[in-house]
């Protein structure tokens, strides 16, 4: 029941009917005194690229900015909505770095009123040596200022300051390559296989952080054919497999704890950021073709085709 919210929280159809709009993110750095733009590729899972070819956020950092807009925020209020109607709702990004095990939050830069239409100017700059390897950023509607007074009708509507009503959107940002989402050990050791996978003290994997506590990789270079030592890769069509497994691995370690663990991850609800099945949860939505979770070897065929694409840049 923990994973169960006592109060109406955001859906498609509010946001539908509030004209909610998500601009796309803009990405940049900067050189001296003037930033260079990024250029995104992919949709829910993103990579930049540097025209330069000299970029690196750990050295460079990262400025980001996008506008949410509301066409009709009324619809957002009310018994029908997510918030009392004397209340406030307010839009900030959670963002959270895995790598470095880092979170925060990033309130708009500028709000505007045009006629009724509420949009959100987010700008924000992360500054070099503050995050690494991984960005998810995560937009969420929340409770901004409570209400003096609620409705009859109200009175099932959250009515408590901070507290956020739903996700509007998720973006993850992949600053290495997609094996590197998986914390790896290299290993050279005679005795033990050439890969394997642990995972340790999982309690909740809507709530565990996806880490080499929770979850580590172990590559051993003691064999000639490892896919991959250090930075370098040899052997990519194996490395593709070890990932698939990898993958399909998690997946069913979850479905075995608890299907509702299971539904959770999949459908995104209730998962906090960073954890086990938030970033699964990144991978599933980022996925063309879909995966297919009604069976074990539908997920295991589909996983791999799209570790194959990913990891080949196709």
């Amino acid at each position: 029941m923990e994973n169960l919210h006592f109060y109406p929280t955001i859906t498609e159809e509010i946001l539908d009917n509030a004209g909610c709009v998500c601009g796309k993110y803009d990405f940049n750095y900067r050189i001296e005194d003037q930033y260079i733009a990024l250029r995104a590729k992919g949709k829910t899972t993103v990579r930049l690229e540097d025209s330069l070819e000299s970029w690196k956020v750990e050295n460079d950092g990262l400025r980001i900015s996008r506008q949410i807009s509301f066409e009709y925020p009324t619809f957002l209020y009310g018994d029908a909505g997510v918030a009392p109607s004397d209340s406030q709702l307010g839009v900030c990004i959670i963002w959270t770095n895995r790598n470095l095990t880092q979170m925060g939050y990033i309130l708009p830069h500028s709000e505007a009123n045009n006629n009724g239409k509420l949009i959100y100017s987010f700008l924000y700059e992360f500054e070099p040596g503050l995050i690494k390897g991984d960005l998810q950023l995560e937009t969420v509607l929340y409770l901004k200022k409570s209400a003096g007074e609620v409705s009859e009708k109200e009175q099932n509507l959250v009515n408590i300051a901070g507290v956020t009503v739903g996700m509007i959107d998720v973006v993850s940002l992949d600053f290495d390559s997609l094996y590197m989402d998986f914390p790896i050990r290299d290993v050279k050791e005679k005795d033990q296989p050439l890969w394997w996978i642990e995972f340790n003290q999982w309690e909740d994997p809507t709530k565990d952080p996806f880490s080499e506590d929770t979850i580590c990789l172990y590559l051993n270079s003691y064999y000639d054919y490892c896919p991959k030592v250090g930075d370098s890769i040899k052997n990519i069509e194996l490395l593709i497999e070890i990932i698939s497994t990898a993958y399909l691995l998690i997946f069913e370690k979850i479905r075995d704890m608890s299907d509702q663990y299971f539904i959770n991850t999949i459908d995104g609800i209730d998962l906090e950021p960073g954890s086990i099945s938030m970033v699964m949860n990144y991978f599933y939505r980022g996925c063309d073709p879909s995966l297919r979770t009604e069976s074990i070897d539908m997920l295991q065929k589909t996983i791999r085709i799209n570790i194959e694409k990913m990891l080949r840049g196709e």
